[in-house]
């Protein structure tokens, strides 16, 4: 699936989760609009290049780091992390 595309004026525009120094690239000296990009989310810039050699595999996420993420994104009606997961422990609350 490719999101990187040529203007009508025939420049390039690089999604930043495929551009080599975006999340899923190999060069060492990543960009920092798009460093954590693994996956499209709509952003990208006309200086990014194409990712060289292969996407580099995803890092393996830990169960914790998972819900600590997910409160973080949807945790605001909560007063402390230990209720909200209290709350998503509940079987009713599965995220799978």
């Amino acid at each position: 699936m490719s999101h990187s595309f040529n203007d009508s004026n025939g420049k390039r525009w690089t999604a930043c989760c495929e551009c080599n120094r975006g999340g899923n690239g190999n060069d060492k000296d990543k960009c920092s609009c798009g460093w954590k990009c693994s996956e499209w989310n709509e952003m990208g810039c006309y200086l990014g290049e194409a990712i060289i050699g292969e996407i580099k595999p995803k890092a393996k996420v830990s169960r914790s780091k998972q819900r600590y993420q997910r409160f973080l994104e949807y945790g605001d009606g909560f007063d402390s992390f230990i209720e909200f997961c209290r709350w998503d422990a509940a079987p009713e609350h599965s995220w799978n």
